[in-house]
């Protein structure tokens, strides 16, 4: 059996053998095994075969599968053009199987280049012989063949263009080649096909028939199935018939119409498109083009402002008038007259009824046309700004005057965008009119009733606007601006309703980017002024420390506030000021080395900041007799010293450490009450400082003092606090992985002893602070766990209080982070959750019911710090354990803390896996009931003593409910997700019961949880309107 006959046995049944038949064919024309005149002479009698049309098309296939699988260099120029001679001529008698012949041309091309004549007679040959492609009913067939016409089109673009400027009948038949194709595969390449002769033949006299063979799929409404394997998108052809629409200016009689048309839609993705386009054309046609439809596309697109329906068409209509007034803004003088006049005309008419919508939408017009170029806002401001000035000055409403005010901001905000992008901005119109401007908002400012927020906020914003357009106002006008603002700052006293500090603060804060020397000059020196060495008031002081706080934020004065502030807290100290007011000040310089800007050298703080601000900070406090030592001072200047230290080197570092600091840890070594004390600062002192620099026998030495401290049980609760976060870090830290039991026996803090019979308070959160270490570390996976393990067996036993502290394991810490050199493990928390959960869920399995409120409130503290997508595959096992949490005595306040958590897994479980609640849709709604139950107002509801409750097991009855607002509101919250996130059958069977016991939520004495109560109810009253349709 030959080649050609093996292959049309296989085809029909076997693609990928009929293939294979064909490859090899080609293997052996490589090998000269076959010759391809022998070939050819074998496909004659089936390639001729009269009736059997089927055959005649697989034949011409098989030529096709085996050029694809030629080699290049295997058949010569000569047999190359005899083959493309034989196609095409076969093809002007008989058109069956025209998709392979297309195929088969397309792999003699890739074999050599065709000259120009052969790639006109190709293209000649398809246009004659298969027109209209749509007689080809397999798409598979059209596909082919548009391949090869984009092909033409992408490499003998000069050849086509011959041909057609030499045969005037081509275009037509062209056109009509492609008609009533409808397969977005195909269209894609059509449209790219006929964006060539668009953009690059002289189409004059078929433009219209060029526009229409485009237009007509307009507008694209496809939609891909599911699995496309293309990936074909909506958005993809309307990208290509957008570049069609838009690539000839010629068009532009047809398009601009039918556009406008369409414009007129009900449909939003239709305005949505034809916007779109719009903008396309504006952009692609010449400016001469676009001008003679101006006018016609602002009537047009106005409406689509004036009127809006939906924000985004509202500013997709505002970019097109801004590129109409591009296109007319280098060189066009009279089309942007044109322009512009009707659009001056028509936001003027608009002013004089401000403050409306329109005059709103007028403004955004402004600011859209404006933002062009500088040519264009220079004629906007010349036509516009005498009439507003006019209005304003005539008019007495304040309404109408901040109406006027924003217009006007509108334009401003358009020079500042000019600027930003670099343009060179006209000024000649604005600063005939900045005097006038700058006089109406400082009038407002300053003068307009307190109680008139909006106006004096708008006048504000223009001030801040005027300063930031450059070289507008003079000197004398920016310092104005500036010192009323200051003043606003610094004396405006109204409380409540009218207090615009705040916002003035933000406006000053922007003046210090544009203005930043006249602010330093005059609004700094002015703060301090009004700071007091020692004040009387308590809160006299706090908005000028906050203004000068958040000026920080611009790098070139930044020096000058922590300098000035610096100061008077000097002045301060030798005054004795009160405590508070030296608290603000170091605050102060805290938030400005924290959030502001200081000068960076190799991208960290620079290193001069620790010896001017922290040294002598930590000289005060080391000075400072342990007794008299405030800890929040402590802390403040530990925050401090943290900021400027961490991002230094470690050469630095070292030599901070050996000097200066090296007395703060001789103190700690030696001194009990100095660590006390000290801890605070110590506490963040440790965490700036990187691994390497730290002595360990100082770390040793420092974790014994530290774990002797809180062994002898005389803290306070926030000592407490500071000595375990210090522990952690220590040994997270600077303790090295392979040494780490050893080091902490060493120290005595091994977890085991501590908690080997009957543990104190104490011990035990020193075992959690250490096993929270090696938690975040992730390197000890054994010691890790056997002290998980040590700490779980704790729990039958534990009290509330211990069962509570099992939150700490994975709460986090700013402190411990990377950015304090400290070692997080990515998986530390999936490492923490895989280790507990089963134990935690087996043994609330076997515990009496009596027992199980330690397990729950363990679990619950866990499962608050863990992702949702970390728990999600656990979700079947965790559920009854969750809602077990929920039936926790409400009258203890450590359950008010854990539940609010394990609502939030159950709403995300809702939202994200229903499925997995549905089984316990009666246990979650009487729950979620129970806890959306507010307090009872009667007296007899009062909550029974925590020492007389116990753990709700399902189907008793559960506890009088004192639950917080917090776990009110979100019951409600999960309660409203489940009619529309549970089957119907599951929910629909509990809806009476819900509206029902729902109505002493919409009375809730808290706002917050009346809203939800009502969206809750609205939810479940929605599901009988459902079954009524």
């Amino acid at each position: 059996m030959s080649d050609i006959q093996q292959y049309l046995f296989e085809v029909d049944k076997n693609k990928s053998a009929a293939k294979d038949v064909a490859q090899n064919s080609a293997r052996k024309l490589e090998s000269k095994e076959l010759k391809l005149i022998n070939l050819i002479t074998d496909l004659e009698p089936y390639i001729n075969a009269k009736d059997d049309a089927a055959r005649r098309s697989n034949s011409i296939g098989y030529l096709a599968d085996v050029l694809d699988a030629v080699s290049p260099r295997v058949l010569s120029g000569q047999e190359r053009r005899l083959l493309v001679d034989f196609i095409l001529n076969r093809l002007e008698s008989d058109t069956e199987g025209i998709g392979s012949s297309a195929r088969a041309l397309l792999a003699l091309e890739r074999l050599g280049k065709w000259d120009s004549t052969l790639a006109q007679r190709v293209l000649q040959t398809f246009v004659d012989h298969a027109n209209p492609l749509k007689q080809f009913k397999l798409q598979s067939e059209r596909y082919a063949i548009l391949q090869l016409i984009d092909l033409l089109m992408a490499k003998y673009r000069t050849a086509l263009q011959s041909l057609h400027d030499s045969d005037a009948n081509l275009l037509p038949s062209f056109i009509a080649l492609f008609e009533g194709e409808k397969d977005p595969r195909n269209l894609m390449i059509v449209f790219s096909v006929l964006q060539v002769p668009l953009a690059e033949w002289d189409v004059h006299a078929y433009a219209q028939d060029l526009f229409d063979a485009v237009f007509n799929y307009f507008p694209i409404t496809f939609k891909p199935p599911p699995d496309d394997p293309y990936g074909i998108t909506a958005q993809d052809l309307k990208d290509r018939l957008k570049g069609c629409i838009a690539a000839s200016g010629e068009c532009a009689p047809y398009a601009f119409p039918a556009l406008l048309d369409k414009l007129d839609s009900t449909a939003m993705n239709t305005k949505r498109d034809v916007l779109h386009t719009i903008q396309a054309c504006v952009v692609s046609y010449e400016p001469k083009t676009v001008n003679l439809y101006s006018v016609t596309l602002w009537d047009a697109l106005k409406f689509e402002i004036l009127a809006a329906q939906e924000e985004d068409l509202v500013n997709e209509a505002l970019k097109a008038l801004a590129l109409i007034a591009t296109a007319f803004s280098t060189g066009m003088d009279g089309p942007l007259t044109a322009y512009l006049r009707p659009i001056v005309k028509e936001c003027n008419e608009h002013l004089e009824d401000a403050p409306t919508t329109q005059s709103r939408a007028a403004g955004r017009i402004l600011h859209a046309v404006s933002s062009a170029a500088p040519v264009v806002a220079d004629r906007i401001v010349k036509g516009i700004l005498p009439t507003l000035f006019t209005l304003f000055k005539s008019s007495e409403s304040i309404a109408k005057r901040r109406g006027l005010i924003e217009v006007l901001n509108e334009i401003l905000k358009a020079y500042i965008d000019m600027h930003a992008s670099g343009d060179a901005l006209i000024l000649e119109g604005l600063k005939s009119h900045s005097s006038d401007a700058l006089e109406v908002m400082l009038r407002a400012t300053v003068s307009a009733p307190k109680a008139e927020v909006s106006f004096r906020l708008a006048s504000l914003n223009g001030l801040v606007q005027l300063t930031a357009i450059p070289k507008l106002l003079s000197d004398e006008e920016v310092e104005r601006t500036v010192d009323a603002v200051t003043d606003m700052v610094l004396h405006e006293q109204t409380a409540g309703h009218g207090d615009i500090r705040t916002e003035a603060i933000a406006a000053l804060t922007e003046m210090a980017h544009t203005v930043p020397d006249t602010v330093r000059n005059k609004a700094i020196p002015a703060m301090m002024v009004d700071l007091p060495d020692s004040p009387s008031d308590d809160t006299s002081y706090k908005s000028t420390l906050e203004a000068l706080a958040r000026l920080s934020t611009e790098t070139e004065i930044f020096d000058t506030i922590v300098v000035r502030l610096k100061s008077r807290l000097s002045a301060a100290r030798h005054h004795q000021a009160p405590t508070s007011y030296q608290h603000a000040l170091l605050l102060a310089l805290l938030y400005a080395f924290t959030y502001g800007s200081p000068l960076q050298e190799d991208g960290a703080v620079r290193s001069s900041y620790f010896g001017d601000y922290a040294e002598p900070l930590l000289a005060l406090i080391k000075e400072a007799a342990p007794g008299s030592r405030d800890s929040a001072e402590t802390e403040i200047v530990g925050r401090i010293t943290n900021i400027l230290l961490r991002s230094q080197t470690p050469h630095f570092q070292s030599t901070v450490y050996r000097t200066s600091l090296q007395r703060l840890v001789d103190e700690q070594r030696t001194k009990g009450e100095s660590v006390q004390s000290l801890a605070p600062l110590s506490l963040h002192y440790f965490a700036a400082l990187r691994p390497e620099v730290v002595e360990p026998t100082d770390v040793h030495n420092l974790l014994k003092t530290l774990g002797s401290l809180l062994l002898d049980g005389a803290n306070s609760d926030a000592s407490t606090s500071v000595l375990l976060r210090h522990i952690t870090l220590l040994v997270n830290k600077f303790l090295t992985p392979k040494t780490m039991q050893a080091s902490l026996q060493d120290a005595g803090l091994d977890v085991t002893p501590l908690l080997a019979a009957n543990p104190t308070q104490q011990q035990i959160h020193i075992s959690l602070a250490i096993t929270k270490a090696l938690i975040l570390l992730g390197k000890t996976s054994a010691l890790t766990s056997t002290y998980l393990h040590v700490l779980l067996d704790l729990l039958p036993a534990a009290s509330t209080q211990t069962a509570q502290a099992f939150a700490t394991l994975l709460a986090p810490d700013a402190l411990l982070s990377k950015v304090n050199h400290c070692t997080v493990s990515p998986l530390h928390k999936q490492r923490t959750f895989a280790l507990l959960t089963p134990s935690l869920l087996a043994a609330l399995k076997t515990a009496e019911p009596s027992r199980k409120q330690p397990y729950l409130l363990a679990l619950a503290g866990i499962l608050q710090h863990i992702p949702y997508t970390v728990l999600q595959p656990s979700l079947l096992e965790l559920v009854p354990s969750l809602l077990q949490v929920l039936d926790l005595p409400t009258s203890q306040s450590t359950v008010q803390d854990v539940k609010p958590p394990i609502l939030a897994i159950l709403e995300a479980a809702l939202l994200h896996d229903p499925d997995t609640l549905s089984e316990h849709a009666s246990s979650l709604i009487t729950r979620l009931l129970t806890c959306a139950s507010p307090p009872l107002k009667s007296k007899s509801s009062a909550p029974k003593a925590p020492n007389t409750t116990t753990v709700t097991t399902p189907g008793s009855q559960p506890p009088p409910s004192v639950n917080s607002p917090a776990v009110r509101a979100k019951a409600l919250q999960c309660l409203t997700l489940l009619p529309t996130h549970l089957k119907r059958e599951v929910v629909l069977p509990f809806r009476r019961q819900i509206i029902r016991k729902l109505v002493p939520s919409l009375d809730d004495s808290k706002r917050s949880v009346r809203t939800e109560a009502v969206k809750c109810r609205g939810a479940w009253m929605g599901m009988e309107e459902e079954a009524a349709e």
